[in-house]
């Protein structure tokens, strides 16, 4: 998947700072910042769950959504069900 265009300014910008820090820290600190970085970013997940056979949203947070999936909100949830039980 190739990847967004914040995506990639987020990269330049951690390469950046990733130069600088190394000149001053040395490259195993700055190995752990960076790790810690990603996955504070990530919200912890350097691979966000998805949900390819459905299912409830257990937590709050990143997911992949695939295209020509439909995501609805918890109320529209509800009411659809309501629909189909009716």
């Amino acid at each position: 998947m190739a990847p967004t265009r914040a995506g990639r300014r987020v990269r330049k910008f951690v390469a950046g700072v990733e130069h600088v820090a190394n000149r001053l820290l040395g490259k195993e600190i700055i190995g752990a910042v960076r790790n810690r970085a990603v996955r504070a970013i990530s919200g912890g997940m350097a691979n966000p769950p998805s949900y390819a056979k459905g299912g409830k949203v257990r937590k709050t947070g990143l997911a992949k959504v695939h295209k020509g999936e439909l995501v609805l909100t918890a109320a529209k949830h509800k009411a659809l069900k309501k629909m189909l039980m009716a």
